[in-house]
């Protein structure tokens, strides 16, 4: 694996090479799909239109940054977690987080300044109970207000745990979190 450019085709390959099961490469798609770097599942896209099939190469060969790295890992380690080949992934989990690591002493940037106290809202009703899509939700939340540093720390400290309400807890740390219906559902039952 090149170590100066690491993209999403790089990280497949890596698990095509350990000759894992497909879930693995599952766990990759969703983790790229739920973080918001494509929007339909990369399969549909694959076999959709000639623009769709451009715009999964273009994201398959983009230069991942750090926070990049390591949330796709993370999220993919936590959904893997219990799979009876993970002892056969973690050592390239391993790899990419400290590839990650290094690229992000080499670029050193400070993210926090007055960004620290702010806690941006994440309604999660419709993902309550589904802790993979909270974390997800809330990194969204996080990118959008340019907590980078914060989203790629909380992905980190939530997947590591392996309780729901440790996790739920961590991720109140970044996000306010509400669990309110959307207004147009509830007019309809009305």
């Amino acid at each position: 694996m090149k170590k100066n450019k690491i993209t999403i085709k790089g990280i497949r390959q890596s698990l095509y090479d350990a000759y894992l099961d497909t879930e693995y490469r599952e766990a990759l798609a969703h983790s790229i799909m739920t973080l918001g770097y494509v929007k339909d599942t990369p399969l549909n896209m694959y076999f959709g239109t000639e623009k769709q099939k451009e715009e999964i190469e273009r994201v398959e060969s983009m230069s991942l940054d750090s926070n990049q790295i390591s949330e796709i890992i993370h999220l993919m380690m936590y959904e893997l977690r219990n799979d009876f080949q993970y002892g056969r992934f973690k050592p390239i989990a391993n790899e990419y987080l400290n590839i990650s690591e290094k690229m992000k002493k080499e670029t050193s940037k400070n993210l926090n300044g007055n960004v620290e106290n702010y806690k941006p809202k994440v309604n999660i009703y419709s993902a309550y109970g589904d802790m993979r899509d909270i974390i997800s939700m809330t990194s969204k939340a996080l990118k959008q207000n340019n907590m980078y540093e914060q989203s790629r720390e909380m992905i980190e400290r939530a997947t590591l745990s392996y309780s729901y309400d440790d996790a739920f807890n961590i991720i109140s740390e970044y996000v306010e979190m509400t669990k309110e219906k959307e207004h147009e559902e509830e007019e309809e039952f009305e």
